[in-house]
């Protein structure tokens, strides 16, 4: 713990010694119950068919355990290593593998875990059904992100999905295979001589995934299916999607119209006019 800092960094910085000082690097995860691990005993507890090693990074680890992303790995009973300090995500992305196991973010959009055929199947059916509502989001989105509340936010929107990785929460936000984490964006941001071109396009990519499981979710799709101007159902997605985006630890750019959406979704469910 003493050294850690320093290996961190030379782990970044030190191209010829990456490989032996990645053996001293050490990280709390899902499983070590508060004990950080060396990355061989992550290796030596990973599932036989896993091919990747899986991690997440974010403020803290309590608030790490808790987010949507890590909801298909707890149910298939897989570590992730949880990356709290800042220089974590920066060392692992230099190292790119360890032992042929190549790192993988679980908040990027293009995590892939094993499925069977069957599975496979039945997810396609679900996409299908859930089109109509994934085709809307996107356009509506589009419409918040580019000419409405968030215009000014960076955020881009890159596509609406069915998720594979949520098995509680109606929506989780996640950033591309390239974009940044919202951990580096809040480093980037934070940093008096950083290059917004490159922090707006290196984290506006986000990709919103949807729960076809949840309750909020069928109501939304059948709203939609009814009519595609369904005053409820925009500030719904918009709430969802603002509220995904908080709950990553991304930054929404106005905070007050997300509030006069949720009074109004309120207002409706109260019977009440909200003027």
């Amino acid at each position: 713990k003493e050294f850690n800092t320093n290996l961190k960094m030379g782990c970044y910085e030190d191209d010829s010694n990456r490989s032996k000082l990645s053996k001293l690097l050490r990280y709390l995860t899902t499983k070590s119950e508060g004990k950080e691990i060396s990355l061989d005993k992550y290796l030596d507890r990973m599932q036989e068919s896993q091919e990747s090693i899986y991690y997440m990074s974010g403020d803290s680890v309590e608030v790490m355990q808790k987010a949507p992303a890590l909801q298909i790995f707890k149910k298939k009973d897989i570590e992730v290593l949880m990356l709290a300090d800042h220089l974590d995500e920066p060392c692992l992305q230099k190292l790119a593998d360890y032992e042929g196991k190549k790192f993988v973010s679980i908040q990027k959009a293009d995590v892939k875990l094993d499925e069977s055929e069957e599975e496979k199947k039945r997810f396609s059916k679900v996409k299908d059904m859930f089109k109509p509502l994934t085709d809307w989001w996107k356009e509506t989105l589009t419409e918040l992100t580019e000419k409405g509340a968030m215009k000014d936010a960076g955020v881009k929107i890159e596509k609406v999905e069915v998720s594979k990785r949520l098995t509680d929460s109606p929506v989780v936000v996640v950033t591309s295979q390239f974009g940044y984490s919202a951990q580096q964006e809040r480093v980037m941001k934070a940093q008096a001589f950083q290059n917004k071109e490159q922090i707006s396009m290196m984290s506006g990519r986000k990709t919103l995934e949807i729960n076809p499981n949840h309750p909020i979710i069928a109501d939304l799709l059948a709203k939609v299916k009814a009519s595609k101007e369904n005053s409820a159902a925009k500030d719904t997605a918009a709430v969802l999607f603002q509220t995904a985006l908080i709950e990553s630890g991304y930054e929404i750019a106005d905070p007050s119209a997300l509030v006069n959406r949720v009074y109004r979704l309120m207002s409706k469910e109260l019977g009440v006019d909200p003027d």
